[in-house]
């Protein structure tokens, strides 16, 4: 009788040891929520440190005039209106400007053209290429673009002369060797996978930036799952 109950009826899969790449769906929010540095449940909250490279992080984000880092630390509602949100995607409303001050900054995609225009600095955080070395072993980059209307790059008046540089500079300490839950380890060498490192962009005239190239070996534990929603990541 046949097997109904096998999730890939009426075919088999006759080595269940070969990657099955659950989650990684999952890895843009799993960073972005890290990068967000939110309070949480076990009585965490986060305090303004600039040795802590997630707060430095949110100041460059949030402010966009001279000397950010001397600022306060942003809220955690302050943090969560710069998180884009597709049910949202263009800010007309006052209300809408009310509750997104700073417009989108932060995103989980790779194109969304109206936010790009309005926001002073922003970072997106996406899956890259994945390179399977075996049916058991893959690399999955993670790329991180960095952002910044070319008025505001030299503004900051710091021994720091581009904000570019110095959102990077804490990127790459924020997540350079982190194990992220349901992530992994995240790496930044091109022995493990042949996108990572940085590079420079520009657009036509309206912001410049770096992508920085980071990846993980994905290890599945046979019992992953997959969340079908995200409270936190304002996707509506």
């Amino acid at each position: 009788m046949p097997d109904f109950s096998n999730p890939y009826y009426p075919y088999e899969r006759p080595i269940p040891g070969f990657l099955r790449y659950r989650g990684i769906s999952e890895i843009p929010g799993k960073l972005i929520r890290y990068l967000l540095d939110l309070p949480d449940a076990k009585g965490y909250t986060p305090f303004d440190d600039n040795e802590r490279p997630r707060v430095r992080l949110a100041k460059l984000l949030w402010y966009d005039g001279a000397k950010p880092l001397e600022q306060a630390l942003p809220t955690p509602e302050e943090k969560l209106s710069m998180l884009w949100n597709g049910s949202e995607s263009v800010l007309n409303t006052d209300e809408q400007k009310r509750k997104h001050p700073k417009g989108y900054r932060i995103f989980g995609q790779t194109f969304w053209l109206p936010a790009q225009f309005t926001a002073g600095s922003f970072i997106k955080v996406y899956t890259g290429r994945i390179l399977p070395y075996s049916d058991l072993e893959t690399e999955i980059g993670i790329e991180i673009e960095v952002g910044v209307n070319y008025a505001l790059d030299n503004n900051m008046k710091t021994a720091s002369y581009s904000r570019v540089v110095e959102i990077s500079e804490a990127l790459l300490d924020a997540l350079h060797g982190v194990d992220v839950a349901g992530v992994g380890g995240l790496t930044f060498n091109r022995r493990l996978h042949m996108d990572a490192g940085s590079h420079t962009w520009h657009d036509d005239g309206t912001n410049i930036g770096w992508t920085i190239g980071f990846s993980t070996t994905w290890i599945e534990s046979g019992t992953q799952t997959v969340t079908d929603n995200c409270g936190w990541c304002g996707n509506g």
